[in-house]
């Protein structure tokens, strides 16, 4: 009997072998989707020979407004990083996870709680559980950031570690998938779009068959790839933003660095050793969590210690939904100031949209 190992080998070479036209679209579809499933059942077994159990359950428990995970190879200075920016060392020890040593930190910016965790460094094969990969990458999985951590000796690693991330079904700066699979008792699968899909029915019924759905209606949004369908289908995949820190700057620059981050916005320059640009990596954080700060004004006074940290995008109603306030029951209007409000003290409703340093004014 062949192993999992013998038939993911097996399968990619009939990819190989098979060239792509339409003809070959749903066949293709079938084998790319039997290896997702292979490597997903080779990491569980990995996992549960681990001592995992099975459930995966490794995870920090998150606390302040957002969590970020350093990730990166050994000795890049990620622990230097964490006490840079959060005193970790002072403040919290070490603990124990499992068996895999998770540092945390807090860092405060702008009334916001960072929490930042530092795993210890990923090495190639990580995904398939080599180096305790499978518990560390449980652990970047839960996060709202990803950090992904070089120093200028060891730049040319960024694209092994985003690929140990893309096996580890980690999907970096990607929307997840437009497509709804609902579950029925008949009627076989039925494919329903609303754009002009570069797919045929006959490739997206296959992978349904491939993942043993023999009744659903697949509701499809976007113009998918087979990749992205895979993933769809797959249904444990994360999404998540991300931003490459090159640390050790005052070693020199190494040239044609800014080749390796895909773009400037996602990444920075540092020295941990220094403090060179440290205040550009909180501001970066900051910008890449798409937080924003709401200030509330009770009576004539405004509590500019403690603003709200919110996602952008997110309306008064959430804020009303999430936050702990006294009285909220009773409030019957809303008024704005600052950024946002066409003049001071705007009567708005609940679906307003509040920009960076909006002040709110809930009244009963």
């Amino acid at each position: 009997m062949l192993t999992i190992d013998e038939r993911i080998r097996e399968t990619e070479e009939e990819i190989r072998k098979t060239p792509y036209h339409k003809g070959t679209e749903h066949y293709l579809g079938k084998l790319k989707a039997r290896i997702a499933r292979l490597k997903e059942e080779k990491i569980e077994k990995i996992f549960k020979s681990k001592g995992g159990g099975g459930g995966g359950g490794y995870a920090v428990k998150k606390t302040g407004d957002a969590t970020v995970v350093l990730v990166g190879p050994p000795s890049v200075g990620k622990s230097s990083l964490l006490n840079m920016i959060t005193k970790a060392d002072s403040k919290v020890a070490a603990y124990d996870f499992t068996t895999v040593n998770v540092i945390p930190g807090m860092l405060d910016y702008k009334g916001a709680k960072i929490q930042i965790l530092d795993v210890p460094g990923i090495v190639a094969g990580a995904a398939s559980g080599k180096g305790r990969g499978k518990e560390i990458l449980s652990v970047v999985r839960g996060a709202d950031l990803i950090m992904v951590m070089v120093d200028v000796k060891t730049i040319n690693l960024i694209s092994s570690i985003f690929r140990e991330l893309q096996e580890a079904g980690v999907r970096l700066n990607e929307e997840k998938p437009k497509v709804t699979i609902i579950k029925q008792t008949s009627g076989g699968i039925k494919v329903n779009s609303t754009t002009n899909l570069r797919l045929s029915d006959e490739a997206i019924k296959s992978l349904a068959t491939e993942f043993r759905l023999s009744n659903a209606e697949i509701i499809i949004k976007e113009d998918i790839t087979l990749d992205r369908l895979i993933d769809a289908f797959m249904g444990n995949r994360i999404y998540l933003p991300y931003l490459v820190v090159i640390n050790k700057s005052d070693l020199g620059i190494p040239k044609g660095w800014k080749k390796f981050p895909p773009s400037r916005e996602e990444s920075v320059l540092i020295s941990a050793e220094t403090g060179e640009n440290l205040d550009v990596l909180k501001e970066k954080i900051w910008e890449r969590l798409l937080f924003i700060r709401v200030y509330l004004k009770k009576g004539d006074t405004v509590d500019n210690d403690e603003p709200l940290i919110l996602k952008e995008g997110r309306n008064l109603r959430w804020i009303l939904e999430n936050i702990a306030m006294s009285g909220k029951e009773s409030f019957k209007s809303v008024r704005v100031f600052g950024p946002g409000a066409k003049y001071p003290g705007q009567e708005v409703s609940l679906n307003f949209i509040p920009q960076d340093e909006s002040i709110v004014q809930f009244l009963a």
